[in-house]
């Protein structure tokens, strides 16, 4: 069995930039907190005046679909382990789904998640 740097380098998506995401400076950003607690703001407001039983519905499919299929088997079971095999159509639609959940794209995961694993 290879191990998980030689696994990764076998990968057949490479990422071209060799960052790691435990290296560098976490920097705050008054602007982007602003912009954060107001779109939270506004969202706890509207979601208030809209809510309704359909609403609430689609939440928790799609936010069950994005995170369990997209995130658990997508981004995480195939693109990190490759630890099942499906055709190919269902590979994209799931790590598709796993970009909605916005840690990152198909290209920089596996890498990302190489990165962690390996300083731990």
């Amino acid at each position: 069995m290879q191990n998980s740097h030689e696994n990764l380098l076998a990968h057949r998506v490479q990422s071209r930039s060799n960052l790691s995401v435990v290296v560098g400076q976490v920097r705050y950003s008054f602007i982007k907190s602003i912009w954060f607690l107001v779109m939270a703001v506004s969202a706890v407001v509207g979601g208030f005046f809209t809510c309704s039983l359909t609403a609430i519905t689609l939440f928790v499919a799609s936010t069950g679909l994005v995170l369990l299929v997209g995130h658990s088997l997508g981004s995480h079971r195939k693109l990190i382990h490759n630890s099942y095999q499906c055709p190919i159509w269902m590979e994209y639609l799931f790590v598709y789904l796993g970009t909605l959940v916005g840690l990152a794209g198909p290209i920089g995961f596996p890498r990302s998640a190489h990165s962690v694993q390996k300083c731990c």
